[in-house]
């Protein structure tokens, strides 16, 4: 489990604060003017967890990007990286049968580790600072797995590996993917290191119960059951200890695939707009004072 600088080392006057990014595909981007705002104000988050589209921001943020220079890594996305997979299509779809496993997708994985590498270079989760945990999903046991050390490059994709899209990965034993299908906001990570604010941002679009696809009908039902998680995890962190949760919405109107890079203003819109609708509160929360903070030992 990743630690959390001793109490003793850090100024009272603030809370201890985290910043939770859920997952969202490009969407995730909106995170980007929040992030801009935590910073002109002197907010340094001392936990960082991200989830899928909120891995990839995050890990650039802990590797010591700028929030406005971070804004320069969406040339690293873009259509190009979406290279389809025939001979895996074909073996998925049956049209070649035989061969069939869980490495295959319908994207090739290549281009995205070279963007990956591009991005993160050789830099490892347990030197990062601050602290950065990224949620992903075993894939034979639906377990939630939090990765805080190894490769960043390998726990980013693992985070982010939208199955039937993208493979699993092996890694640490285990064959893992998008941690969207174990904690699409994962807030209990936070809860359970003692921060006493956790900044859980949730990239909220709008159903679509009449989806004209099967991929969209797909995307529609993952999204159900992502909704349902969240809420049970949310609850769940009420009970663990004191704390305060600022459940910050980003609304779209619906989801934004990775590869349609062309979205990219319109997504920063809807983050501003969040930062308009929340800035004040996470203000009078963490600048304030915060809650109050039990001796927890």
């Amino acid at each position: 489990m990743v630690p959390l600088p001793p109490k003793d080392l850090i100024p009272t006057a603030e809370p201890r604060v985290a910043l939770v990014l859920g997952s969202g595909g490009l969407n995730a981007l909106a995170s980007l003017p929040l992030i801009e705002f935590l910073e002109a104000h002197q907010i340094h988050p001392e936990l960082l967890v991200g989830c899928s589209g909120g891995a990839i921001t995050l890990a650039l943020w802990a590797c010591g990007y700028q929030g406005h220079d971070m804004k320069a890594f969406s040339r690293h996305l873009h259509p190009a990286l979406f290279t389809k997979n025939w001979r895996s299509i074909a073996i998925m779809f049956g049209l070649i049968r035989k061969g069939f496993n869980k490495s295959l997708s319908l994207f090739k994985t290549e281009p995205i580790f070279a963007a990956l590498r591009n991005m993160y270079g050789d830099r490892r989760l347990e030197d990062l600072d601050p602290p950065l945990i990224l949620q992903a999903t075993d894939f034979e046991t639906g377990e939630g797995v939090e990765l805080d050390s190894g490769s960043l490059v390998e726990a980013v994709y693992a985070s982010c590996a939208a199955y039937p899209f993208l493979h699993p990965v092996h890694l640490n034993g285990r064959w893992l993917f998008d941690g969207v299908f174990s904690a699409p906001l994962p807030i209990l990570p936070a809860v359970r290191r003692g921060v006493d604010v956790v900044l859980a941002v949730d990239f909220s679009e709008r159903l679509q119960p009449e989806p004209r696809s099967f991929f969209g009908a797909m995307i529609h039902v993952n999204k159900v059951l992502g909704r349902a998680v969240a809420q049970s995890q949310m609850l769940a962190s009420i009970d663990l200890h004191p704390h305060e949760i600022i459940h910050i919405k980003v609304r779209f109107s619906g989801f934004t695939p990775i590869w349609e890079t062309d979205a990219f203003e319109r997504i920063q819109v809807a983050g501003r707009q969040a930062v308009a609708e929340y800035g004040a509160e996470i203000l009078e929360l963490v600048k304030g004072g915060g809650p109050p903070r039990p001796d927890r030992g």
